[in-house]
């Protein structure tokens, strides 16, 4: 078994700016050997393929149509310890249906079988969505969906935000992770710290259906409590010193 990791995102340049910086992205968190493939679609294009029977091994059908490279002499199952999907929520896309989106979590459920997905809300610009360090307000922050798209929200985000894009900082990084772990625990009252994606997506779509609103969250940050806890909120602490909010586990 490979111990080297596989990220598939959704954009060719947000996603693996935020992950893949040497000294201060997410990734320099976890360390170790990884690879970053842009899948270049919404989520919903990945659903339609699996769905349609055009794969059964994710990482054969990326190595066939986006030329993920693999020794020849590996296995597609085999050469990777663990496969993380990140990707938007888009409920504007046209091929949305809170039923697909509800299946596409239940598909990918588990990193070291077919894949574990985390879905920002409403997009990958949530990391962003900070107005200050700390943010009193993060938990309670929703995004109307009226009339939203990817433009409008960026133009939000980037006229709001107190992050500057081109450089986060590791301090500023342990805030996004903090506020993002936070608030999906306040969304599902627990402070278990297994993050519980498909109960996440029910309280989204409970208030989508009620007031056509969703909260703000970007859950990208979570791989680094999901990869491992420990070291993550210890780095937290040290970083954050009176501002780290105490989490049970």
């Amino acid at each position: 078994m490979k111990s080297k990791i596989l990220l598939i995102v959704e954009g060719e340049k947000d996603e693996p700016r935020i992950l893949g910086s040497a000294s201060h992205g997410l990734l320099s968190l976890i360390g170790g050997n990884y690879e970053i493939v842009p899948f270049s679609n919404p989520i919903y294009e990945l659903y339609d393929a699996y769905i349609n029977g055009e794969y059964d091994d994710l990482v054969a059908y990326l190595r066939n149509e986006k030329g993920l490279k693999i020794e020849d002499n590996t296995l597609s199952k085999s050469a990777f310890s663990a496969i993380y999907l990140i990707f938007d929520y888009e409920p504007q896309d046209h091929k949305y249906s809170d039923k697909k989106i509800k299946q596409l979590l239940t598909i990918f459920n588990n990193e070291t079988e077919l894949g574990k997905l985390y879905i920002n809300y409403p997009m990958v610009e949530a990391y962003y969505h900070l107005l200050s360090l700390p943010d009193p307000k993060y938990n309670s922050r929703t995004i109307s969906l009226n009339n939203i798209n990817g433009k409008k929200y960026k133009k939000l985000v980037n006229e709001s935000t107190c992050l500057r894009k081109n450089y986060i900082s590791k301090k500023d990084l342990c805030y996004i992770i903090m506020h993002n772990y936070n608030k999906a625990q306040k969304l599902l009252k627990s402070n278990n710290h297994i993050i519980d994606h498909n109960k996440i997506l029910d309280v989204q779509l409970s208030l989508k259906k009620e007031k056509n609103k969703i909260y703000v969250l970007s859950t990208l940050p979570l791989i680094t409590i999901d990869y491992n806890y420990e070291k993550t909120i210890e780095i937290l602490k040290n970083k954050l010193k009176n501002n780290f909010i105490e989490f049970n586990n």
